[in-house]
């Protein structure tokens, strides 16, 4: 006995329609699937599975859970220590008077026409104390308190403190008079790992580096874990924090500095590079190196030659990589004037 052909049923009058006018051929192209609730002679797949969105990333991550796309910032980082955070409007209030340098503060967000004189000039402090504030909801505050009385506000004690470029530029200066050592300076554009930074540090201070500059906005800061994968280094290398980096370089221009790059995409080895006058290198973000704007800005980009399978290089070991060839080349100088005296 012949099986009836089953027809596809239809709650959607639209799902109807389409295949109606496919049957009679005044289409070309199938009748699209429907979306409907399933029936019991439906098949699983004819049910199309929603999608999550995908939103182009800001320095975030698009959250499926709560369908918002989540910046960066607005969490503290996995690796963050507890010790580097104070909780509550007086503890903040006091280590604002009493001069500590903060990385980051997060505030509760308020509802329009919600008025809090007391946090407002709290905030203001932190803004004038060159502190990134960043507003979050007050569940993410309820999540990284483990006093649970933050009351509205949490700050991010900077594990040592920071100094001004105009600070670095005078040791440097005073090094030079004093011991005759050239001042050599390193810039970080964007790099977001604190071992990173533990490690830059700890280079910097094996080689009599001069200081680090570092921006404010979208880089690693100076907290709790990246002293402790600092080694110490933390308390001897001076670490400026900047507003804008590519001002900074303007200004080493201005003081006789040459500007170098890490980049992969040059065709300069280290070896052809003059090292021996007064050098900034600036070291790029570990996923997209240095940013194009302020690759513009170098006097010259750098490549270190690569012979094994895996072209890349953790970014604390590219810049000790440069770092140690910078330094040959001062030594040779050194000995080369010392043998014609």
């Amino acid at each position: 006995m012949a099986k009836k052909e089953r027809k596809p049923s239809h709650r959607n009058p639209r799902a109807k329609e389409s295949h109606a006018n496919f049957e009679r051929g005044k289409t070309s192209s199938p009748p699209r699937a429907d979306k409907t609730r399933k029936g019991k002679g439906d098949r699983e797949d004819s049910v199309r599975k929603p999608e999550h969105r995908k939103i182009k990333s800001r320095g975030g991550h698009y959250s499926p859970a709560t369908n918002h796309h989540v910046k960066e910032e607005a969490y503290p980082a996995p690796e963050a220590n507890l010790s580097d955070r104070l909780e509550g409007r007086n503890p903040i209030r006091e280590a604002l008077r009493a001069g500590r340098n903060f990385n980051k503060v997060w505030i509760a967000k308020r509802s329009s026409g919600q008025k809090d004189p007391d946090l407002k000039e709290i905030i203001k402090e932190c803004y004038d104390s060159g502190a990134v504030v960043v507003e979050v909801e007050r569940d993410v505050l309820n999540k990284m308190s483990s006093s649970h009385g933050h009351q509205g506000i949490i700050a991010q004690v900077a594990a040592h403190e920071y100094v001004s470029l105009d600070s670095i530029l005078q040791r440097g200066t005073k090094r030079y008079q004093e011991e005759g050592v050239v001042p050599f300076i390193i810039l970080l554009d964007g790099l977001m790992e604190g071992y990173n930074l533990g490690s830059i540090l700890r280079i910097a201070d094996a080689f009599g580096i001069t200081g680090i500059v570092i921006p404010k906005r979208r880089s690693v800061a100076l907290d709790a874990f990246v002293a402790k994968a600092s080694a110490g280094a933390v308390e001897y290398v001076p670490v400026a924090r900047v507003t804008n980096i590519k001002s900074a370089i303007a200004a080493l221009k201005e003081q006789g500095f040459w500007i170098y790059g890490a980049c992969g995409e040059s065709k300069t080895v280290p070896e052809a590079c003059d090292f021996r006058d007064k050098t900034a290198l600036i070291i790029g973000n570990e996923g997209s190196g240095i940013s194009q704007s302020v690759r513009s800005c170098c006097d010259v980009l750098v490549q270190i030659p690569q012979y094994g399978h895996v072209n890349s290089l953790n970014a604390a070991v590219a810049c000790g990589v440069l770092v140690a060839e910078a330094m040959r080349q001062r030594r040779a100088k050194n000995t080369a004037e010392g043998a014609n005296e």
